[in-house]
C-alpha cells in the first residue's frame, strides 16, 4: 500500500512570519549538466531498482475523495514510473501558504513539488528561490522541456515559440525560474465584457442593435418609452449590470467606448513603451459624463452599483408570466442565464461600442491563463525527476485526464463530429458532471498546458439546445471581441519584484477603492463630472494617494524588464 505523508495544518496565521532569516545556501543549480542532446520525452521517467518516489505537497479539495487510490495517479504513476506519495495541506490557499513558512523558519523538510500553491505568489516564490527554498530550474526549461513545448506547438501552431517565451520571461523579475508555470487558453471567457441585448424587444420596437453611444442612447430610449414587453406598464429597465464585477461590468464596457481601460490590471502602455493610468483623461470624464446622462434619464439602472449576482439572475431572467423587464444586460451566459430557460433565446451579444472619441473603441481581452504558483523545493533530493514528471504533466492526454477525468469512464477520444463551440469534436464527455462531483478521478486540477478550444466536445444540438445555443452565443462574443480595435501594446501579467510589489501594494487598496467610488458617484450624481471644481477635487484625492508614482513607477519599472 503506498504511503500517505499526512499533514494537518494548525489554524495559526502567523502573519508577517518568513523564512528569511534562515535562508539556505545559494539558489542556483550548481550540480546541473547539461545533456549532450535535448530530452526526448522517453518514458519511463525511471527505470526498475532506481529511486523513483516524488513527494507532492498540495491543498486538497473537498471534490477529491482520494488521491492514492486515484485514476489520476494510478496513470501518472504507469506512465512515468514514478512512485508519487502525498503531502496534504488543508485550509485555505493563505493557510497553506502560512505553514510551509512555518516549516522554512523551522528546518522542517519540504516536499519535493509544491503543486498549485496560490497562496504563494509569484513575487514571493521569486523571494524564495532568491532564499534557496526553491530550485532555480531555468536550465531544466533549456535542455529537459519536452512536453510543455510540445503542448503549445499542439495548441497554437507555426506562432506559439514567441507567445511561449514571452509567456516563461514572465515568471520572475531576474531572468531566473523558481517555478513551473501553467498555461491556458479559454477563448469564451476572453472577452472581458460580455454584453446582451433583447433581440424580442428590438422586434417589437422595429430597432436595430446599437453599435455605437449615439444607437445605445436611442434604443434605451425606446426601451424606456416604449413598453417592448407590451404589458401596459412603464416596468422596463433600459440597461443594467454589475459594476466592478468582470464579464457585468456594462460601466466598463461603455468607457472603452471612450478610451481603453483594461480592468484587472489597471494600466495601459503607449506604442513606444510609456505606462500610463486611464482614470485621469478627458476621455474618461466624457465617459462619466455619458453614464451620468444615462442614470440620470432612467436609462442606466443605478442597482448596477449594488445588486448582486443572484439578485441581478433572478431580475434579468423571464418572469412567472414570461415578461422580460431588463433591455440590455452585462454577464456571463453561465452565470446570469438560468439553466434551461428561456432567456438564452431572447439575448444576443453586443459587440464593443465604436469610437466615441478618437481614442476609444475598444474591447479589451483577458490575455492566456497564466500560472506561476508550483514550484520544486530545494529538499528534493531528485530534482531532474521532479521536473520531467511536471513537463509530462504538461502532455495532453495530462490535461484531458486532469480537467474530465478517466479516460473510457468520464471521456473518450472522437474522430469527428459536430463540437461544442461549432467546429470538429475531438472528445466526447461519458460523465459531463465530473468536474463537480466528488470522486477519485483526478486531483481537481488543470495543470500544465490547456485549452478549451483545441479539445472541442461531442455535441448534439437537438439533445442539448440550451447549451449548444449558450456555446455559440458565446462564441459569437468571442468573435466580436477579436474583430474589435485592440491597443498595440497591452500591460499584463508582470513580474514585479518584491520590493516593487510593497511599494505598489502600500497604495493600492486605497487607489483601487477611491477609484471605485468615485466612478460610482460621478456616474449617479453625487459628484458632477461636468464640475470643473469636482473634477479636480477628484484629481487632487488620487495624487495625494500616490496614483502617479507609488502605483504607476513599479508597473514602468516592471515593463522595462519585461520588455527590454
Amino acid at each position: 500500500m503506498k504511503k500517505l505523508i499526512a499533514l494537518l495544518l494548525v489554524f495559526v496565521m502567523a502573519f508577517g512570519l518568513t523564512a528569511c532569516g534562515n535562508a539556505k545556501e545559494g539558489s542556483e543549480n550548481t550540480d546541473f549538466e547539461a545533456p549532450a542532446e535535448q530530452w526526448d520525452g522517453a518514458l519511463p521517467l525511471v527505470q526498475e531498482g532506481e529511486d523513483n518516489v516524488i513527494t507532492i505537497g498540495l491543498r486538497t479539495n473537498t471534490n477529491v475523495t482520494d488521491y492514492n487510490d486515484n485514476a489520476y495517479t494510478h496513470w501518472l504513476e504507469e506512465q512515468t514510473g514514478v512512485d508519487v506519495q502525498f503531502v496534504q495541506f488543508a485550509g485555505s490557499a493563505g493557510d497553506a501558504a502560512t505553514q510551509i513558512s512555518l516549516m522554512m523558519a523551522s528546518g522542517e523538510k519540504l516536499p519535493d513539488i509544491l503543486y498549485d500553491f496560490s497562496g504563494i505568489k509569484k513575487a514571493m516564490g521569486e523571494e524564495y528561490g532568491r532564499d534557496g527554498y526553491f530550485l532555480n530550474v531555468k536550465d531544466y526549461f533549456d535542455h529537459y522541456s519536452f512536453y510543455q513545448k510540445q503542448s503549445f506547438r499542439q495548441l497554437l501552431g507555426d506562432e506559439w515559440e514567441p507567445i511561449y517565451n514571452n509567456f516563461m520571461s514572465r515568471a520572475s523579475s531576474d531572468g531566473n525560474i523558481y517555478c513551473f508555470p501553467a498555461f491556458g487558453i479559454s477563448p469564451l471567457d476572453f472577452p472581458k465584457f460580455h454584453p446582451w441585448i433583447n433581440t424580442r424587444w428590438l422586434e417589437a420596437l422595429e430597432l436595430e442593435a446599437p453599435t455605437n453611444i449615439e444607437e445605445l442612447y436611442d434604443v434605451l430610449v425606446a426601451f424606456r418609452d416604449g413598453d417592448p414587453n407590451g404589458n401596459g406598464k412603464k416596468d422596463e429597465i433600459p440597461m443594467i449590470g454589475i459594476a466592478n464585477d468582470g464579464f457585468a461590468d456594462c460601466v466598463m464596457w461603455v468607457i472603452n467606448a471612450f478610451q481603453f481601460i483594461n480592468m484587472g490590471s489597471h494600466y495601459n502602455v503607449t506604442d513606444d513603451g510609456t505606462v500610463w493610468l486611464p482614470y485621469d483623461t478627458d476621455e474618461n470624464r466624457q465617459a462619466l459624463q455619458f453614464l451620468n446622462k444615462l442614470v440620470k434619464e432612467g436609462l442606466l439602472s443605478q442597482l448596477t452599483w449594488t445588486i448582486s449576482p443572484a439578485e441581478n439572475e433572478a431580475l434579468i431572467n423571464a418572469t412567472a408570466t414570461g415578461e422580460y423587464t431588463v433591455g440590455v444586460i452585462c454577464g456571463h451566459a453561465d452565470t446570469q442565464f438560468i439553466k434551461d430557460g428561456d432567456a438564452i433565446y431572447a439575448y444576443d451579444p453586443l459587440p464593443p461600442l465604436a469610437d466615441a472619441t478618437g481614442s476609444g473603441g475598444y474591447g479589451p481581452q483577458a490575455t492566456y491563463s497564466q500560472s506561476y504558483v508550483t514550484y520544486i523545493t530545494a529538499d528534493c533530493e531528485n530534482p531532474l525527476l521532479a521536473f520531467k514528471l511536471l513537463d509530462f504533466m504538461c502532455s495532453q492526454e495530462s490535461f484531458l485526464r486532469q480537467r474530465y477525468g478517466e479516460y473510457g469512464v468520464d471521456w473518450k477520444y472522437v474522430d469527428g463530429g459536430l463540437g461544442h463551440l461549432g467546429g470538429e469534436a475531438k472528445i466526447e464527455l461519458l460523465n459531463p458532471n465530473f468536474y463537480n462531483e466528488q470522486n477519485n478521478g483526478s486531483w481537481r486540477g488543470a495543470f500544465g498546458v490547456s485549452s478549451e478550444w483545441d479539445w472541442e466536445q461531442l455535441t448534439d444540438p437537438e439533445a442539448d439546445p440550451w447549451n449548444y445555443t449558450k456555446n455559440m452565443k458565446l462564441v459569437q462574443n468571442y468573435e466580436y471581441s477579436e474583430a474589435a480595435s485592440q491597443p498595440k501594446n497591452v500591460y499584463y501579467a508582470p513580474a514585479y519584484t518584491l520590493e516593487e510589489n510593497e511599494i505598489r501594494n502600500a497604495v493600492k487598496p486605497d487607489v483601487e477603492e477611491y477609484l471605485k467610488v468615485s466612478r460610482a458617484e460621478f456616474c449617479t450624481g453625487v459628484r458632477d463630472p461636468y464640475s470643473d471644481a469636482d473634477w479636480q477635487s477628484y484629481l487632487d484625492a488620487l495624487k495625494a494617494l500616490g496614483y502617479y508614482d507609488d502605483f504607476l513607477t513599479p508597473a514602468q519599472s516592471a515593463w522595462d524588464r519585461i520588455n527590454g
